[in-house]
């Protein structure tokens, strides 16, 4: 795969999502998600079921909209100073032209180093987690950039969240907020928890940085299946 036919990036700010507040928002290309992803498609992917989320992915995944990574990457690096940056609302990070499971290592990392001024900045991906992967992930949030490996098995989030990489989990919509699994602590998003008005621009309580944007935390953020496909994404959880 051609660099020029996956690494496309669409950058917003201030973000009009509801659920992020008015903060700096990304997604990239459909061609970034990785066939390891067991969301994908119609199989619990929750940017593929929202009405305004697709329809912006689908322009952006087209080329009608967008920017090339380098310039994704100056836009980034343009934001103003404290702002927060959640990276990949929809999509996945920018993979290697020479192996489509292995995250681009040097392109997030020039994108971890444009983060640095900014308050707080991180992502997810469905990349498996080999060693090249789990590299990757160590190097970009000690440049910045926090990327949680995300999953559905409990197991393997408590396994990831005990070698150091910080991880989130999607769980049964009735699974209880906070839990232990395997020695390690789960806490549920706080925007998640009924009657919530906590937005991602507002969490972390005294911490005062977001759950997911923690690099050095002791716990798995979880995640209900929710939304039009909150089923089928159910049933990959364990």
């Amino acid at each position: 795969m051609a660099p020029a036919e996956s690494h496309r990036a669409a950058l917003s700010f201030p973000s009009g999502n509801a659920k992020t507040g008015p903060i700096a928002v990304s997604s990239t290309s459909r061609l970034t998600c990785p066939s390891s992803c067991s969301l994908a498609g119609d199989q619990g992917c929750y940017a593929e079921a929202g009405f305004r989320t697709r329809l912006h992915w689908d322009r952006l995944s087209a080329g009608r909209l967008g920017s090339t990574a380098a310039a994704f990457i100056q836009q980034v690096a343009a934001l103003p100073a404290g702002v927060m940056f959640r990276h990949c609302v929809a999509g996945d990070q920018w993979p290697d032209p020479a192996d489509p499971l292995r995250i681009d290592q040097a392109l997030l990392l020039k994108l971890a180093r444009a983060t640095r001024h900014l308050r707080a900045a991180w992502s997810y991906t469905h990349f498996p987690m080999g060693p090249a992967n789990q590299a990757t992930l160590r190097q970009a949030s000690e440049r910045g950039l926090v990327v949680n490996a995300s999953t559905e098995s409990r197991s393997v989030a408590a396994g990831l969240q005990r070698q150091g990489i910080p991880a989130v989990c999607v769980l049964p919509p009735d699974a209880p907020a906070v839990f232990r699994h395997e020695g390690v602590r789960f806490v549920a998003c706080p925007a998640t928890r009924p009657g919530s008005q906590v937005q991602c621009s507002s969490c972390g309580g005294r911490w005062g940085l977001p759950l997911c944007a923690q690099a050095g935390r002791s716990f798995v953020v979880t995640f209900p299946a929710h939304g039009a496909r909150a089923a089928a994404a159910a049933r990959h959880c364990s």
